[in-house]
């Protein structure tokens, strides 16, 4: 295929097509009508001789030969998206999505400032929050997926660039009528003897308390286990159990729910909350706007 008697228009036709999963929506979304967009599918379904994309139930599923296509597509619209946009950039018009994944404890330190930010400095703009930690987040950073990315990060590949946002030791929270509440600082024995409340998705490693105790041939009793920390509170302040956590957020919710802070009895290593952007993002003034300005309260 010779790219010189290609329409690059259809590029977005396909990019808006597999992310819309339905070719109504991303003929308004390209400000198209129906017709034309069916036609322009057309069109690429005989340049690249592949169907393409196939109407299902839940609608059109990307065949094999546009999932090969995805990323190259995407990866090329993106960049030159980028380029564009930093010709003249203005934070004031732009109309920048930026995407950033978080964690769900360390958002409420970040995102309230970094919406009323954008607010008031950048109204066009708009936020698109994410979960991803780990290797999930460095997939999406790779694939220009995501801009940015916020978590503790033990091991950073020499592609991305990375700044510590800040630094926080453990502890753990009680509600006020917690049987040790009176106490800074819980003895091994009482931090054995208690019920646990654990905050971890199901395929999460050993936290770093438990990682300790099983150096000391040590175990604590998880009562609860739960995916999300916004329904920690609620169980908190409904049962004697207690939640070991960053400083941070641990400082966050006794001022909300009125929870007592505890020392823990045993020295954990400080968690690093670090954020994290591919190189080639580095020195963008697009980015470099918005970097300066994820961070915690």
């Amino acid at each position: 295929m010779n790219i010189r008697n290609f329409d690059l228009n259809l590029l977005l036709v396909f990019r808006t097509v597999f992310e819309e999963k339905n070719v109504t929506k991303a003929s308004k979304k390209l400000g198209i009508t129906q017709p034309a967009m069916s036609n322009a599918l057309n069109r690429l379904r005989y340049l690249v001789k592949d169907e393409l994309f196939i109407r299902g139930p839940r609608g059109m599923r990307p065949t094999q030969r546009a999932m090969d296509l995805s990323l190259p597509i995407t990866t090329a619209l993106n960049n030159l998206d980028l380029a564009l946009s930093s010709l003249n950039f203005t934070p004031e018009t732009t109309k920048k999505l930026y995407r950033i994944s978080i964690t769900d404890d360390v958002a409420p330190l970040i995102l309230p400032n970094l919406i009323n930010f954008l607010e008031k400095k950048s109204p066009n703009s708009s936020l698109r929050i994410r979960s991803e930690q780990g290797n999930d987040a460095l997939k999406l950073l790779d694939s220009n997926e995501l801009d940015f990315a916020v978590g503790r990060f033990e091991i950073i590949p020499s592609r991305f660039g990375s700044i510590d946002l800040f630094i926080e030791k453990y502890v753990c929270i009680m509600r006020k009528n917690h049987p040790f509440a009176d106490d800074e600082k819980l003895s091994i024995e009482q931090y054995l003897s208690a019920k646990h409340l654990r905050v971890a998705p199901s395929n999460a490693p050993a936290a770093p308390i438990d990682r300790s105790l099983s150096q000391l041939n040590l175990e604590r009793e998880v009562f609860v286990r739960i995916d999300l920390l916004t329904l920690a509170p609620s169980i908190l302040e409904s049962a004697d159990l207690i939640l070991t956590l960053p400083s941070k957020t641990a400082q966050r919710m006794a001022n909300n729910y009125g929870f007592v802070i505890s020392e823990l009895p045993i020295e954990l290593g400080k968690r690093q909350t670090k954020l994290l952007w591919h190189k080639e993002l580095t020195n963008h003034p697009t980015f470099e706007w918005i970097k300066k300005q994820i961070r915690p309260d």
